[in-house]
């Protein structure tokens, strides 16, 4: 199962890589010709797009690699650390970006706009387009934390497109310090997106929770002996994540039936719950919760 999903989130990155080099190799060129600093920067940042998704298929490979003694949990915070470095790539390209508008304002260069420049932006628009909206499908299906996260960065890349298009229509009527803002507006867009996904890698190296407690409490506390549930936490990413929580039975249940109880409280959040592949029940005695005046009857409000 994991080998399948590994070759699926596979194909895809290299689709995206292929369409992503087209895109940026066009834009470079035309940005070249033209000597247009807002499509050179939108061209850098498309390059960077393809670079990111070759890091990332060697960030998912080792992710998938089987658990060993050595790791127990798995690898697939490998992972989530490629992101962290494509965010890194970004910021490197958005310092690229700025340098080049700085000089551009330093040494302002005459700008050859023409139809080819348009023609090319429209093509790279609508590239982008089908990534985005491929990829993020793609990421949904096989919850992939890498692919949802590079769909959400090529969205930024449309708008980012367009505000170039803009930008050639102003250098056209007579407006050439448009193409140096504009490639400074695109410069800062593309930090925010490296901050964005540095927020989110961060988070799951951190263990912060990914699911709300209520709801596996809700969950939980549908098992009639099951009295309530708390000390709730989740981590991990969306189609690998980790529980643990303590539940409330009563005095005299069996070894046995508590035994077999926490298997069914495991199958039922796998099933309500498909990215849960690990969980960890702690079993409290009703009497014991009682003396200690901790908690009351089906408390779902303590975790």
């Amino acid at each position: 199962m994991e080998v399948m999903k590994y070759k699926q989130i596979q194909h895809v990155q290299i689709i995206v890589i292929i369409l992503n080099l087209a895109a940026s190799l066009s834009k470079l060129f035309i940005g070249a010709v033209t000597k247009s600093a807002s499509i050179t920067a939108d061209g850098f940042h498309s390059l960077g797009d393809g670079l990111n998704n070759i890091v990332g298929i060697v960030g998912v490979y080792f992710a998938f690699q089987p658990i060993d003694k050595k790791h127990p949990y798995g690898h697939r915070k490998f992972e989530t650390m490629t992101t962290l470095f494509i965010a890194g790539l970004l910021i490197i390209t958005s310092i690229k970006v700025l340098t080049d508008a700085y000089n551009r304002i330093v040494n302002p260069l005459t700008l050859e706009v023409n139809m080819l420049s348009f023609i090319v932006m429209i093509f790279t628009i609508l590239i982008n387009i089908f990534v985005t909206t491929y990829e993020k499908k793609k990421g949904k299906e096989l919850k992939s934390d890498f692919l949802i996260s590079d769909a959400t960065h090529t969205l930024s890349d449309v708008f980012i497109s367009i505000s170039v298009m803009v930008t050639l229509i102003a250098v056209k009527l007579g407006f050439p310090w448009v193409d140096t803002a504009v490639s400074i507006l695109i410069s800062l867009l593309i930090i925010k997106a490296a901050f964005d996904i540095l927020r989110s890698g961060t988070d799951v190296l951190c263990d912060a929770a990914v699911l709300e407690p209520g709801n596996i409490s809700k969950i939980v506390c549908e098992l009639p002996e099951v009295y309530s549930c708390h000390k709730i936490r989740s981590r991990g990413v969306l189609d690998d994540i980790h529980l643990d929580f303590h539940i409330v039975v009563k005095s005299n249940m069996t070894l046995e039936r508590a035994h077999s109880l926490v298997h069914e409280i495991e199958d039922l959040l796998k099933i309500r719950i498909p990215g849960v592949t690990d969980v960890n029940v702690h079993v409290d005695p009703y009497e014991y919760i009682r003396t200690n005046s901790q908690f009351t009857n089906h408390d779902s409000q303590l975790y």
